[in-house]
């Protein structure tokens, strides 16, 4: 009778302990990858996410991207743009400029980047690219699948 109790106190335990374990497992953050194609639409993220903006630019014309409107309690800017040039030997090809940000908190946020000229002040965008960022709780995240 005693082994009997034992094993069940056991039992008991380990199936408290992996459902307390369950309960905190979450699937790790992801980077998203958002480019031109997206632009316009809408993407959803969790909270804790990287979203990488990822644009193209031509090196040498004096153009830049530039932020122009980001919620940064929802969407926060991690460094500085990166600008990553084209494949070497294809003369006036496109180069990236990548933005990375944190998706910090739950909520929406518009994320517009407008691509601007040295002696452009005032004058209009020569390209604009804006999306709609969703931030989910990070708690909402799907577990991964085994």
């Amino acid at each position: 009778m005693r082994l009997r109790v034992g094993y069940s106190a056991l039992f008991l335990t380990a199936v408290l302990a992996a459902a307390q374990f369950s309960a905190f497992a979450q699937a790790p953050p992801q980077t998203v990858d958002i480019s031109d194609p997206q632009a316009g639409g809408t993407v959803m993220v969790f909270a804790g996410d990287t979203v990488q903006v990822r644009l193209h630019t031509t090196p040498g014309t004096g153009y830049s991207w530039k932020v122009t409107q980001v919620n940064r309690a929802i969407l926060a800017l991690q460094s500085a743009p990166v600008f990553v040039p084209p494949p070497p030997g294809i003369p006036g090809a496109e180069g990236h400029t990548v933005f990375n940000f944190l998706a910090a908190a739950a909520g929406s946020s518009t994320l517009q980047l407008a691509y601007t000229g040295p002696a452009q002040k005032g004058a209009a965008p020569a390209r604009t690219f804006s999306v709609g960022v969703t931030v989910r709780p990070a708690s909402e995240r799907p577990l991964p699948q085994p």
